[in-house]
């Protein structure tokens, strides 16, 4: 039905304008004018015409055309269903894809992730596992530090006692020897001088009781003035203690200032060796003395001519009777004076000095 009306419709628009082309011709070119024909008669003229046409058309069709166009139509109408159910298909089955896609999208970053959190928390628990054990060697390593030093100072102090413990023992014998020897010295010295006495009294018979008395009281008073300075010079000497007997040689140079002045007063620093030493324009020596078994550990002595005025040479060795003055370092002042440029900075010990002497 429909396609028979768009038919009909066109056959009256074509007829309509081939009347208005027409007079459109005859007027412009041949001048003719048909006044009493209008636009809207001839449209309508031509619109019957055209209706009857297709009338007429339409209805001279046979029954198998009328069948054919209706298949035609139901055809087209099939077709333009079909294809609307294909687009629908289409478009439902493209958003199923994509919202298949997206799920699998999304679970592929739900997995992503949790497989960067686990690795992340692996790497979490593998850092904190070593950075524990690396405490732990740490710990077991500074332990083991802690345990060898210990018992390397205590082998040293065992060490340094036992040292001490020979000396001391070396040095009593060394003494008894010499008071035994002393006694005998001055046993036969006073043998000596009884035999002498008694030959000088056989001599000097002849002489004055007079001169022999005055004789008498002069040795007798020579002899209580050596006696007196020599118990002088033995309790001065006592009064200074062996430094080796209060400090350890080998870490005094380590102590504290107050510890030093405490423990280092009186004290005796016997047959120390010299290590080097000078003397600066104001004609003061500046030595450096170490003991015997700690030939690295200084102690410096600054003296001018009013303590000792005799020689020095590396080979001597000093006694000191004095008190410790605190811990210094050998600086440019005792360089100046002539020690050697090897001990600049090196760790001493000051000394100040009641009383030297020194073996050559």
């Amino acid at each position: 039905m429909i396609y028979d009306i768009s038919i009909i419709i066109m056959l009256a628009l074509f007829l309509l304008s081939f009347v208005v082309f027409i007079r459109w011709i005859l007027k412009k070119i041949f001048g003719f004018n048909i006044h009493n024909l209008s636009c809207i008669r001839v449209a309508f003229i031509s619109l019957l015409s055209g209706v009857l046409i297709v009338g007429l058309g339409y209805q001279l069709r046979t029954s198998a055309q009328k069948r054919i166009d209706e298949q035609n139509e139901s055809k087209v109408a099939l077709e333009s269903k079909k294809k609307t159910k294909a687009k629908s298909e289409s478009k439902a089955a493209s958003e199923s894809k994509k919202r298949a896609k997206a799920k699998s999208e999304s679970k592929v970053e739900l997995e992503s992730k949790v497989e960067l959190e686990s690795k992340k928390r692996a790497r979490a628990k593998s850092e904190s596992k070593a950075a524990l054990e690396s405490k732990k060697r740490a710990r077991a390593k500074s332990e083991s530090k802690a345990a060898s030093e210990s018992k390397k100072r205590t082998k040293a102090k065992s060490e340094s006692k036992v040292e001490l413990e020979s000396k001391k023992r070396a040095r009593a014998k060394s003494e008894s020897k010499a008071a035994s020897e002393s006694k005998k010295r001055a046993k036969a010295k006073s043998e000596s001088k009884v035999e002498l006495e008694s030959k000088k009294r056989a001599r000097a018979k002849s002489e004055s009781k007079a001169a022999s008395e005055s004789k008498k009281r002069a040795r007798a008073k020579s002899k209580s003035e050596v006696s007196s300075a020599k118990k002088k010079k033995k309790q001065h000497s006592d009064t200074y203690q062996n430094i080796e007997t209060i400090f350890n040689m080998h870490t005094i140079k380590y102590l504290s200032n107050r510890r030093i002045f405490k423990k280092g007063s009186a004290v005796a620093l016997r047959d120390f060796k010299v290590i080097d030493f000078g003397a600066d324009k104001m004609k003061q020596y500046h030595v450096l003395i170490a003991p015997k078994n700690a030939s690295k550990t200084y102690f410096l002595l600054v003296f001018g001519d009013n303590i000792y005025k005799g020689r020095i040479t590396y080979s001597s060795k000093i006694t000191v009777l004095g008190s410790l003055n605190g811990k210094s370092r050998v600086n440019d002042s005792q360089i100046n004076s002539g020690i050697a440029q090897r001990y600049l900075g090196k760790r001493d010990i000051l000394v100040l000095i009641d009383r030297i002497q020194v073996k050559n």
